[in-house]
């Protein structure tokens, strides 16, 4: 082969190589994004639950007030299943960070026959207070990027 022929067949080679590496890297991209959209949306439906289930005890008169308990141990476990498939040390600590507040409020470990006292329940309205404060209800729309939930997590950490 001629050496123009050999400069030919390199081009062709690298420029296949070169749009195999930009699928694959498309393809890691797609799949870091509905990690992402899976994890985050879990933990949102899962601390919209807790805000509502907080706000339905308060017009209730705290009639089923172990479902705040229960509610509160799904969103710490959602954000442990974040955790456990986290790769990015900061968003890592974002999270740990998280699990640390809502730890902050659990009662016991038990949580199917719990009775509240007056203090557990204010520390409770005030937990809903700041869900909904900081964008964590029904009635607004989220977002699954990093950026935004990282920002919803930092304002309901956030000390007032």
């Amino acid at each position: 082969m001629r050496k123009l022929e050999w400069i030919k067949v390199i081009l062709v080679v690298s420029l296949m190589g070169n749009v195999t590496l930009f699928m694959n890297h498309q393809r890691d991209s797609k799949r870091q994004e509905l990690k992402y959209e899976l994890l985050n949306a879990s933990i949102y439906r899962d601390l919209t639950q807790l805000e509502a289930t907080i706000q339905h005890q308060i017009d209730n008169n705290w009639d089923t007030e172990p479902l705040v308990t229960q509610k509160l141990d799904d969103a710490i476990d959602s954000v442990i299943l974040h955790m456990g498939m986290e790769n990015d040390d900061d968003k890592e600590d974002i999270l740990w960070k998280l699990h640390d507040y809502l730890k902050e409020f659990k009662v016991s470990d038990v949580t199917l026959s719990v009775s509240l006292t007056d203090k557990q329940r204010t520390k409770y309205i005030y937990l809903g207070e700041k869900l909904r404060s900081s964008g964590w209800n029904y009635n607004v729309g989220y977002d699954t990027k990093w950026d935004v939930f990282e920002s919803k997590v930092k304002e309901l950490i956030a000390e007032s």
